[in-house]
């Protein structure tokens, strides 16, 4: 494999992929035997990895670059072809489920490879091709809106994540003056956000209704392989966060506004942890990388062999720059089982957070790839796949001096916190989208109204400081995920849950954690989520009294970390 960048791109003829499709439909209906039906079928998925992996370098290069008009074609034709390619991929699907052999690739491929085939049938109709293929292109037209966005913030041209590097500042005057341009800069495109979102919550609620779903959030749910769970145990779940991480939260950054020595914590000082400034990686991206290495190396042999070959072929995109899809992301190239990680560096300690978060995510692809036959089954669905990225993040924090010196102890305590004061605003997210799909009528002055109501209930330190957009409840489409990706975020928060349950056992037993989390990647996405979560000693986060339980340990560390924090950390007039 050579490195990303001089990895050849062609586009697939998705006229000559549909024809060898049908062939695959004939030939394998005329299998005599189970041997042969098998060899056809694992044929028709090496096929599927080879063209898929084209548009998965497509779909990189494009939010590399979401000015480059050459992938952004490419990406309108895959939007274009992928939803009626997926109603020949339905009969195939159809003729192994009806397949008299279908016993013997349930015993080899697992009841979930089986069931995910059952259920992705719903999604593949010819009623809502002309949807999805609408949905591909707002959402890209969505990326591209916030991706361009850019100000000149003292005399540097930023884009949103540029500008979050200056809302770490010492200087609160800095950090307020950063604060409203970015908060400028969404209001700018705010009309036009909106709007997208409009269309976007219309076309989805219209194409449930469409294939006979009582609502677009039932859809969401199966479409998102929710089999274990229902939105009523994700309301159980958002109370058991608003009854015991709320509180703890409050507690936390009532202490923050004392050592950062202000008196009533804005928006734009809840990411200064420290008055004298949050712990920063100070190396360039090529020598974080380089650290990343060693650290991988050292903390297992399986971690050592993933990240040699990331950086061997280049697997990484990031810098930020003018014209580059905000966020950051780890997908997967099937054809070479390699995966690649996108993000936006800023400067700021989050530059780390990807080297761990995205990490873990390659790590499980890299090593599913190299446990199971299918690429279908290289992923789980995300509230498993976020405890991969979440958990890595606290594997590594023993080799955080690599990157931050003598302040590691700080971005230890920092990231911990932070962990845990993100989960609110997940389940405001989440209820937010909920109440969103409960009653898409409303409008975006609606929309707003909501999201101030909910930032009450689950952020009730937020203080915008008479920021009069933000204040109406703008906050809410800075969230990238509730234009792209409906109701994902709430996965974040159940699996912080597992990775912070694998956290307090590396304190008691590193080696058991290990084997526990190591087994639940080779898993990969073989087996269903409560499946999973037993397989790796988790506890299931909707049953009640998991949350007070689970979080306990680290609420008290945090805790207990504020009343021992050195006085060189603290503001002059704490110390």
């Amino acid at each position: 494999m050579k490195i990303f960048s001089e990895l050849s791109y062609q586009r697939p003829d998705m006229g000559q992929v549909t024809q060898k499709l049908h062939e695959y439909l004939k030939e394998f209906q005329e299998a005599p035997d189970y041997e042969t039906a098998r060899s056809l079928f694992l044929s028709y998925q090496q096929g599927q990895m080879e063209w898929s992996t084209m548009v998965h370098i497509a779909s990189i290069r494009n939010t590399i670059d979401t000015n480059d008009e050459f992938y952004e074609k490419e990406m309108e034709y895959f939007h274009q072809e992928m939803p009626k390619l997926s109603l020949v991929a339905k009969q195939a699907d159809e003729l192994l489920l009806s397949s008299p052999f279908r016993p013997q690739f349930e015993a080899e491929f697992g009841a979930l490879f089986l069931k995910d085939m059952e259920n992705q049938k719903c999604f593949a109709d010819e009623r809502i091709v002309g949807d999805q293929t609408e949905e591909s292109r707002l959402t890209q037209k969505y990326a591209k809106t916030s991706a361009s966005c850019t100000t000149v913030f003292r005399g540097e041209t930023c884009n949103f994540y540029g500008l979050l590097k200056h809302m770490q500042s010492t200087d609160r005057a800095e950090r307020k003056e950063a604060f409203e341009a970015w908060a400028a800069l969404y209001e700018k495109i705010a009309g036009e956000l909106d709007e997208q979102y409009d269309q976007l919550t219309q076309l989805r609620v219209g194409m449930a209704k469409k294939i006979g779903f009582e609502s677009y959030t039932q859809m969401a749910y199966q479409e998102r392989q929710r089999y274990d769970y229902t939105p009523e145990d994700v309301a159980r779940f958002r109370s058991q966060v608003l009854e015991v991480i709320v509180p703890v939260c409050s507690e936390l950054y009532r202490q923050q506004a004392e050592r950062i020595g202000v008196d009533k914590l804005r928006y734009y000082d809840e990411a200064l942890v420290f008055p004298d400034g949050n712990a920063a990686p100070r190396d360039p991206v090529e020598t974080l990388v380089q650290k990343a290495g060693q650290m991988y190396r050292e903390l297992s042999p399986q971690t050592g062999e993933f990240f040699d070959f990331m950086i061997e072929h280049r697997l990484f995109d990031l810098e930020t720059k003018p014209g580059k899809r905000p966020g950051g992301y780890c997908t997967f190239l099937p054809f070479y089982r390699a995966p690649f990680i996108f993000s936006n560096f800023n400067g700021t300690s989050a530059d780390v957070d990807v080297l761990t978060h995205e990490a873990g995510h390659a790590f499980e692809a890299f090593t599913a790839s190299r446990s199971l036959p299918l690429p279908g089954q290289i992923f789980s669905t995300s509230e498993i796949n976020e405890i991969h990225s979440m958990a890595m993040e606290h594997f590594t924090y023993p080799w955080m001096e690599l990157f931050f010196g003598e302040d590691a102890d700080r971005y230890r305590y920092a990231h911990l916190a932070e962990c845990l004061e993100v989960i609110p605003y997940m389940a405001c997210v989440d209820e937010f989208q909920h109440r969103v799909y409960e009653n898409p009528s409303m409008g975006a002055k609606e929309r707003r109204a909501v999201w101030h109501k909910l930032e009450l209930k689950y952020l009730p330190w937020r203080d915008y400081d008479g920021n009069a957009f933000l204040e109406e409840g703008g906050f809410w489409m800075q969230k990238q995920h509730i234009f792209l990706y409906p109701f994902y975020y709430i996965d974040y928060a159940l699996a912080q849950l597992g990775a912070f349950e694998l956290y307090g056992r590396m304190k008691q037993d590193r080696a058991r954690a290990w084997e526990d989390y190591y087994r639940l990647c080779q898993a990969g996405g073989s087996k269903g989520y409560f499946e999973l979560l037993e397989l790796a000693n988790l506890s299931n986060p909707f049953q009640e009294g998991s949350v007070a339980r689970i979080v306990a340990s680290v609420a008290e560390e945090l805790l207990a970390e504020t009343k021992t924090t050195p006085s060189s950390v603290l503001s002059p007039k704490e110390s």
